[in-house]
């Protein structure tokens, strides 16, 4: 049940795209080239520091028991663990978060008391936010640097503005689903949510083969589609306007493709 394709597209300061396929991350580099950045990591979510150190978790299943650590990647080159290996899955400790602001604060969610608690850079507890009230498993998070949560729960996307804990609905029945992807469990239709400078949000709707962008006004609009095998995880709005998305196939692979602000496409 805890099973599901990688979520995070990051990008560095100096343009390089970092995402995963559950056996390694990958690096795609600004003139096109990729190549192994993290080997042999089962890895979902990556968060990057504003000096570019790139984090992800590695999560193992031995005997029916889960076990899992937050290791760390130098822009150098030189990877070690943040956190060791220890026994649980990440949901059932949940003590530490990618979702982070720019103060570095951090935005834990705890999927089963349906509680993010926002932490500081040195781990003291600021405050919680409480949407046990809202219908719906909660599935993703996202923040802006300016510390605006971004959070799905069943089929609807909410809101909480910057320092306050009052949780809003910002858009309603995003689920949707095609044949090809109709497997895809109720947890996991809608995947990765990212936002843009302009405001907006943007969510994978992976039962669903598509990217739904929504204002800050709640309208919703289709952005994106994929096709055949494939459908989106995750994604990325770069200061160029392009749309970068994680896509995953039936067959459990992953591929990364760039939509230029003028339509153009590139599969990496």
């Amino acid at each position: 049940a805890s099973a599901h394709p990688p979520v995070s597209l990051v990008m560095d300061s100096k343009g390089t795209l970092f995402y995963s396929d559950l056996t390694q991350v990958w690096m795609i580099l600004p003139d096109g080239s990729k190549k192994i950045a993290v080997p042999n990591v089962h890895t979902h979510e990556l968060w990057l520091s504003p000096d570019d150190v790139l984090y992800g978790e590695d999560v193992a299943n031995v005997g029916e028991r889960y076990r899992h650590r937050l290791w760390k990647r130098y822009p150098d080159g030189k990877i070690e663990d943040e956190i060791p290996w220890r026994q649980g899955y990440p949901d059932d400790i949940a003590d530490y978060s990618f979702s982070r602001d720019a103060a570095l604060r951090a935005y834990i969610l705890r999927r089963a008391a349906k509680k993010i608690d926002v932490r500081s850079r040195a781990g003291e507890l600021l405050r919680t936010i409480d949407f046990s009230h809202i219908d719906g498993a909660p599935h993703w998070l996202s923040v802006t640097s300016d510390g605006t949560i971004y959070l799905t729960a069943g089929a609807t996307l909410l809101r909480v503005a910057s320092g306050e804990s009052a949780v809003k609905t910002l858009a309603r029945n995003l689920i949707e689903r095609t044949e090809r992807f109709s497997f895809v469990h109720d947890r996991h239709a809608l995947m990765g949510l990212w936002p843009d400078a302009a405001g907006a949000v943007y969510i994978a709707v992976f039962s669903g083969q598509m990217v739904k962008k929504i204002t800050p006004g709640g309208a919703v609009s289709v952005v994106a589609r994929s096709d055949g095998k494939w459908s989106v995880t995750g994604g990325l709005a770069a200061a160029d306007g392009a749309l970068w998305l994680l896509e995953w196939s039936t067959s459990n692979d992953a591929r990364v493709r760039r939509i230029a602000r003028d339509g153009e496409e590139t599969l990496y």
